[in-house]
């Protein structure tokens, strides 16, 4: 059972706190190693002793590595992991409310991107006007991407042709091709393979387009792949949830 020394916070051994938090004792002393819990105190007989704090943090830990969809949206998780360690109440607050932010907009850019990818198969026309034109940077903000993404996509004929060396501006007919692509490399097409279904889409051949997102050897197909990362999107916005909920937690 836990002890409570003299009134002080309740401690906790290793199978103890294991049993309390569903994570295996292996898993909490690899946690311990990579640094996602905080310093954890020894015995006189050397045994570990963990403390109420080391709950929460495992519960964030569960949280945050219980799923995972890209690397903006785990590069965020991670800075609530590191304010649950660093047993900053502020710092989580923060970071757990921008987590949250984030998730739902990669939820609203994926069901954008799906309506806009399943239109495209469909050889369904989109009509652009003359409207604002954005930057690299700002392209990069409202997509989700990061100029580098932009650069390698640029760099692998993804968003079409354009001058090297020359400055570029993006209207919304390459942001929509931004969130298409973002879909598909998530969802786990190649490279080649989307630069062939664009192609295909650009050149009038939607049934091509189609196929090249249905073929067997590039795996499911590409309604089960968006409908599969659109659900794995949901289930992390639970979690998300739950992590800024544990900020009240964290202040008490």
């Amino acid at each position: 059972m836990p002890e409570r020394i003299d009134g002080a916070e309740v401690r906790y051994r290793i199978g103890e706190i294991s049993r309390l938090t569903g994570v295996k004792a292996g898993t909490i002393r690899f946690y311990e190693k990579c640094g996602f819990i905080g310093p954890v105190e020894r015995s006189a007989n050397h045994y570990r002793i963990y403390h109420q704090r080391h709950v929460f943090q495992l519960r964030v830990c569960r949280l945050v590595f219980g799923g995972y969809v890209n690397k903006r949206l785990r590069k965020e998780s991670l800075k609530v992991l590191e304010a649950s360690v660093g047993w900053n109440p502020a710092a989580y607050e923060r970071e757990s409310i921008n987590y949250l932010k984030a998730v739902e907009e990669d939820i609203e850019r994926a069901e954008k991107a799906i309506a806009l990818c399943m239109g495209q198969m469909r050889g369904e026309e989109i009509q652009y006007s003359e409207e604002i034109r954005y930057t690299k940077k700002q392209a990069a903000a409202i997509t989700g991407a990061t100029p580098e993404a932009i650069r390698n996509w640029e760099r692998n004929g993804l968003l079409g042709r354009y001058e090297p060396y020359q400055r570029r501006a993006y209207g919304q007919e390459l942001l929509n091709r931004m969130y298409v692509i973002r879909l598909l490399l998530d969802t786990g097409y190649s490279m080649m393979v989307i630069r062939a279904f664009l192609q295909a889409y650009e050149e009038g051949r939607p049934e091509e387009a189609e196929r090249l997102l249905t073929n067997p050897r590039e795996g499911r197909e590409l309604c089960y792949r968006s409908d599969r990362y659109l659900e794995e999107l949901l289930c992390l916005r639970e979690k998300a949830i739950q992590l800024k909920r544990m900020s009240t937690e964290m202040k008490n």
